[in-house]
This record gives structure tokens, sequence and C-alpha cells, in this order.
């Protein structure tokens, strides 16, 4: 069988990267998961239409709602990191700037979830 890639492409060792499909699955399970999460934040909101610091507060302390909130905010913490680490990947094309916005963008995800998972946890531990 002949080789699909062109002759400039196998000198510089250009081909799949093996870890696209992986990526792209991972993208697509979070952003599935998202949306039961999605539902259950928005009926807990609805709850709170209306209600005073101390009733949501009660609310963000019940362990079931702290535990779904927590959950999605890893997981879209997760699926902020997989969108912009693909765009990161596709549209800039600086070697010096690639990596360093690709460390960035990991650090901004997972230190917004973390921040956040403690501020959640202050609130329904602590009030």
């Amino acid at each position: 069988m002949k080789p699909m890639r062109s002759g400039l492409a196998r000198a510089r060792g250009l081909g799949s990267a093996k870890g696209g499909t992986d990526e792209f699955w991972r993208q697509r399970v979070t952003s599935a998961l998202g949306l039961p999460l999605v539902i259950g934040l928005m009926a807990a909101f609805w709850l709170l239409a209306g209600a005073d610091y101390s009733s949501a507060r009660r609310l963000v302390g019940n362990p079931i709602v702290a535990v779904v909130v927590a959950l999605a905010l890893v997981n879209f913490a997760v699926h902020m990191r997989l969108g912009a680490q693909v765009i990161i990947e596709d549209y800039i094309h600086r070697p010096v700037l690639k990596p360093f916005l690709l460390m960035a963008n990991i650090g901004i995800a997972y230190g917004t979830a973390t921040v956040a998972i403690l501020a959640l946890a202050k609130l329904s531990a602590f009030g």
C-alpha cells in the first residue's frame, strides 16, 4: 500500500500525534456530564429565587447540593481546560508563546476550580 503522507511530511517526521481522539472524547464526556450537573444547579438556583443569604447558606450546606456543585466545578474546569487547549494548539504558532499559554491554561483552569471549591467548602461548612 502506498503511504498517504507526502515526501516532505515523511522527511520531517510529521504525522499523527496519536492523542487527538483521546482529547476529543474527553471534551465530549465532560460536555455530556455537564448537562445533568447544570440541571441540578438550575434546580438549586430556582429554589433560591428570592431567598436571603442564610437560606442560600443552608441549601449549600446540604451535603448533596455541595457535592453536586463541587462536581460541576471540577467538570467545567476540565472542560474549559480542554477547550482552551485545542484553541491554543490550533491557532497559536509562536514556539515560545505556545508552551507558556498551555501552562497558563492548566494553571488558570485548576487554580480557579481550587479557589471555587475552597469557597464552597467554607460556605457549606462554616457559613
